[in-house]
């Protein structure tokens, strides 16, 4: 099993990773915001992206719940040793 600092470790960059995955919807959102009829393939595209990104960022908030419950559970464990 990892250690509490692995674990918090795993956490920090889980919330990064989620922090980018962020931007990349927040930019696509914008760039979809003005329907372009030029550039339908584009924003067909750009769509499918932010539904991949979407799934992306469920699955990365899945892990983090989860490392947030191993945290919860090994500071207890840690708490009752004491």
């Amino acid at each position: 099993m990892a250690t509490f600092r692995e674990l918090q470790d795993r956490q920090q960059d889980l919330l990064s990773d989620l922090d980018e995955l962020e931007e990349a919807v927040a930019e696509l959102t914008t760039a979809l915001a003005t329907p372009d009829p030029d550039n339908e393939d584009t924003q067909a595209a750009q769509r499918q992206h932010l539904a991949w990104l979407e799934r992306q960022r469920a699955g990365l908030l899945v892990m983090l719940n989860e490392a947030e419950r191993t945290l919860l559970q090994s500071d207890a464990e840690a708490e009752a040793q004491r």
